[in-house]
């Protein structure tokens, strides 16, 4: 643990640093650690937790949106598709251990809504 008089002589050893280890600064991160520009850059994610994840991250479905509830056209459709197959490939490429379960959707009505 590193109190926090000690924090301003820790973060002078790094040139980024991101508040926050939730989804959006851990992916900022890993982002910049594939960045050219940031190639000799050391970066630091902080977080008030001792552990990543705990807040608004920590509060979703925990479910990858196949796009099935808005019309196939439309853009919000295509980038839920797209954003999953970047999802499972991602967690393929880095042995991100993940389930596919599936999911049953019951018509209410026989025309399907």
């Amino acid at each position: 643990m590193i109190l926090l008089w000690e924090i301003g002589s820790v973060l002078d050893k790094f040139d980024v640093c991101i508040a926050g280890a939730g989804v959006i600064g851990l992916a900022i991160a890993f982002q910049l650690s594939k960045s050219s520009h940031f190639k000799n850059k050391q970066i630091v994610v902080v977080d008030q937790e001792a552990n990543f994840g705990h807040h608004t991250s920590s509060r979703n479905s925990e479910v990858i949106h196949a796009g099935i509830y808005y019309p196939a056209d439309s853009l919000k459709a295509k980038l839920c598709v797209r954003g999953k197959q970047l999802l499972y490939e991602f967690c393929q490429r880095y042995y991100v251990p993940y389930r596919t379960i599936g999911k049953i959707i019951v018509a209410h009505k026989e025309d399907g809504n």
